[in-house]
């Protein structure tokens, strides 16, 4: 990761007045990073942070009797290894208030094609709905940010 490190308003450069140290962080998960001072600046500095999967996008919403189908983006084969799955949340409100939610495994045939269909939902009402990415790692889920919500208007 790239480190800024400032004493004072003036910054530091490293190699020669810091050190870091950090395991090799490409893949989603939680990592930390060790700063060091060096020369006439001593002590060390330990931060976390992650790294969440790559996001997606609805790409298509067709509406359907009491309910709809949605298609995301195909992710590229690099961020597919950093995906176990997405998730796809819908809701009569745009803020997405009371919204249902439904996990797809990247690995099942809807996972594959990036589709869900969703149904038994009320006939001629307008839904919102969002996808994000999701990566389980060490005993933990990382999420990515939602997508922009898209709209579809059931059929009665």
């Amino acid at each position: 990761p790239a480190v800024a490190v400032k004493v004072g308003g003036k910054k530091l450069k490293e190699g020669r007045d810091y050190t870091v140290s950090c395991k090799a962080a490409k893949n989603v998960g939680s990592y930390k990073v060790t700063v060091k001072g060096k020369g006439s600046y001593t002590g060390a500095k330990t931060a976390a942070f992650k790294i969440n999967p790559k996001g997606t996008s609805v790409k298509k919403l067709k509406k359907a009797k009491r309910g709809f189908t949605v298609t995301w983006k195909k992710p590229s084969k690099a961020a597919l290894k950093q995906t176990t799955g997405y998730q796809v949340r819908w809701s009569l409100k745009k803020s997405m208030k009371g919204a249902k939610a439904e996990t797809v495994k990247a690995t099942s045939s809807a996972g594959k094609k990036c589709t869900l269909k969703v149904g038994k939902l009320k006939g001629g009402k307008k839904y919102y709905v969002q996808v994000r990415a999701y990566k389980k790692a060490s005993g933990k889920t990382y999420y990515s940010s939602w997508s922009k919500a898209k709209a579809v208007k059931t059929k009665k």
